[in-house]
């Protein structure tokens, strides 16, 4: 246990877990759920990003904000980020998704690490809570929404937190994968994260055949999220529509495998954290 955190993630571990939760539960989620803990551990996309996010929560949570809504979680990955900002502070967590397996995933580990959580089996287009949080937080959730859905769900996050209260956003903008990028990355992206999970001794939760086409299903889902905002300016106008105040935006590096940071600049790919204060409007 040297050198751990109180709230280490055990990925490996979570990872079997997360995939024999997804295969009893998930219905619509195109693989996500099942892989999302493996792809992590490959490093073909991104997870919670260890800096600067984990400073600006530490920073809020310290200033005495300790409801936090994690606002769509594809594993434990943002709990384990906000327990960790917390730092054994008495924090009030809920964790929101559509799908119940992030949901199954993240009350497992707040129940080895014996931290109380809520977790809420919703969809955002559906939230209906007002001034409940201090802080809410979403990871890439925006490219899960349809576009003509954006400004009524951020909308929706804005009425539930609480007046003058922070929405921690993490975005990233870039062209759309298409063409001959496009069929190229779909066919080798089961290989990149079956090598990478070999190289690191992890062992595959099903037959390597079975596995890979669960990839392939993944990737050509990924191609469609891809590139929804060009410019970090557009997500900056929603939010302004959406009755938010952006106080800081934030462009972050990440750490990806070597081809997948090849794919990222051919895309022009650029990461951000957006802090943004809800305005107190009226009710709509």
């Amino acid at each position: 246990m040297s050198g751990k955190t109180p709230f280490h993630e055990d990925l490996p571990g979570i990872a079997a877990d997360n995939f024999e939760i997804a295969t009893r539960s998930c219905r619509s989620c195109g693989e996500m759920h099942a892989l999302w803990p493996y792809i992590r551990l490959a490093r073909v996309s991104m997870g919670a990003p260890s800096s600067p996010l984990d400073t600006v929560l530490a920073r809020l949570i310290a200033e005495g904000r300790r409801s936090v809504l994690i606002a769509g979680s594809s594993d434990t990955g943002l709990l384990g980020l906000v327990a960790r900002a917390g730092g054994g502070a008495e924090l009030d967590i809920v964790v929101l998704d559509r799908c119940p397996t992030p949901l199954e995933s993240c009350r497992r580990l707040a129940r080895r690490w014996s931290l109380p959580i809520s977790t809420l089996h919703q969809d955002l287009t559906e939230l209906d809570l007002r001034d409940r949080f201090d802080i809410v937080l979403a990871h890439g959730t925006l490219r899960f929404i349809s576009s003509d859905r954006l400004t009524d769900v951020l909308a929706r996050l804005r009425r539930a937190l609480r007046p003058a209260r922070l929405f921690l956003l993490h975005v990233k903008n870039g062209r759309r994968i298409a063409g001959d990028l496009a069929s190229r990355t779909r066919e080798d992206y089961a290989d990149w994260v079956i090598a990478e999970l070999e190289r690191l001794g992890i062992s595959l939760p099903e037959e390597q055949g079975a596995f890979a086409a669960r990839l392939r299903v993944h990737a050509e889902n990924r191609e469609r999220r891809e590139g929804g905002f060009s410019t970090i300016e557009e997500v900056n106008a929603l939010l302004t529509a959406a009755g938010f105040s952006v106080c800081q935006s934030l462009e972050i590096r990440v750490k990806l495998s070597d081809r997948m940071q090849q794919v990222a600049t051919q895309l022009s790919q650029r990461r951000y954290i957006l802090i943004a204060e809800a305005s107190h409007l009226p009710s709509r």
